[in-house]
């Protein structure tokens, strides 16, 4: 049975075999030159404008230790400071002779964690490979797209994935497949809402997992609101809403159909993953010129903003899963400045998704 080297690909139907070659056809698509990791002799230092709490030094020390035998899920709240909780390990796998990537789903996260990651190992070479940034392939600590990976074949010591479950990482065999093939030691998965699947392998003894409950500034995270009333009475409560606040919101719709048509009515700017300005409305966002904007799920997660609230219109579509739903109530008061805001759910009906999300908030609370 034929195995494909870059995905892992075992399906025959997949397959072609052209003059006794296998040929795989699911990551045939994937082209370009092979990267690799170099290293840095000098001693390796990073760098925080700010000191960790005890907390997170304790899962820092602890993930330190355990990836040196083991796979790691570190399972953080959102605003909990995942980026941070890496750092000591980098270092001390970088200062061993490791080779170490971070690997995210999307190319904006991607380009967001190579700034943070150059600005904390500042006598590193830190590269980002993703789309449109390519052309240097040689860095002390890479940072890539999970779509880049099959440029990384048996590079990593220490890979470090970044939210496995977020689109368009989550549930596919090709990207899961570069992953595997990437890593010649060990994973350590950083997440809020790990899935199924990994919290099995938790139980099985192939993952250590570390828990944080607990954001830096300790306030205890936000509790969505629901307000159940059908679609258009929704989009009236809302309207209502936004006229009675003076504050900063983010509206978040389950479809493009959706969004175009609340935008219309409530007379917002409107950011989907194919938007041509969507770094320009982000920034616009985050500065403030730009006080509401609607949005699909491009902006559940990857992003931080100071001192927002948020809503969700129709938060029981099947879009809306238990994830994303917890993904979307943790942009709320991330800033220390800031640390509560509002989280309104409007829906028809309580779901599944909706029914789990208020659950594990209120679990993770006490635990903090």
């Amino acid at each position: 049975m034929p195995i494909c080297e870059r995905c892992l690909n075992t399906d025959l139907r997949t397959f072609v075999n052209i003059r006794g070659q296998w040929i795989c056809r699911r990551c045939i698509a994937y082209q370009g030159d092979d990267a690799q990791p170099v290293f840095s002799e000098d001693t390796v230092d990073y760098k925080l404008s700010f000191k960790l709490t005890k907390a997170q030094m304790e899962i820092s020390n602890q993930t330190k230790t355990l990836v040196k035998t083991s796979d790691v899920l570190i399972w953080a709240v959102c605003g909990a400071g995942k980026t941070e909780l890496v750092m000591e390990t980098i270092q001390d796998q970088l200062n061993r002779s490791q080779s170490v990537g971070v690997a995210v789903a999307r190319k904006q996260v991607a380009l967001q964690l190579y700034q943070r990651f150059k600005d904390a190992f500042p006598i590193l070479k830190v590269i980002v490979v993703c789309e449109g940034h390519t052309q240097d392939l040689k860095g002390h600590l890479i940072i890539t797209t999970t779509h880049q990976l099959y440029r990384f074949r048996k590079s990593f010591d220490c890979l470090i994935l970044d939210e496995p479950d977020a689109f368009p990482y989550r549930n596919n065999p090709v990207l899961e497949g570069f992953m595997r093939q990437a890593v010649k030691g060990h994973i350590i998965y950083l997440t809020a809402t790990p899935d199924k699947k990994l919290l099995r392998q938790v139980k099985q003894g192939k993952l250590k997992m570390l828990t944080l409950n607990q954001r830096p500034h300790l306030v205890p995270l936000p509790i969505p609101e629901l307000i159940f009333s059908p679609f258009w009475v929704q989009v009236i409560i809302l309207a209502m809403i936004l006229k009675r606040s003076k504050k900063t919101w983010l509206i978040f719709v389950p479809s493009l159909k959706v969004g175009k048509r609340l935008s219309k009515i409530l007379r917002l700017p409107f950011v989907h993953a194919s938007s041509e300005n969507l770094d320009e409305l982000i920034q616009g966002f985050k500065s403030k010129s730009i006080k509401r904007m609607v949005t699909t799920t491009v902006l559940e997660r990857g992003v931080t903003f100071s001192d927002i609230q948020v809503a969700i219109i129709q938060a029981d579509h099947r879009v809306f899963d238990t994830a994303v739903l917890t993904q979307i109530a943790g942009r709320v008061g991330r800033d220390p400045a800031y640390p509560s805001g509002e989280v309104k759910f409007l829906c028809f009906r309580l779901s599944n998704a909706l029914r789990t999300c208020l659950h594990d908030l209120r679990k993770a609370n006490p635990s903090a």
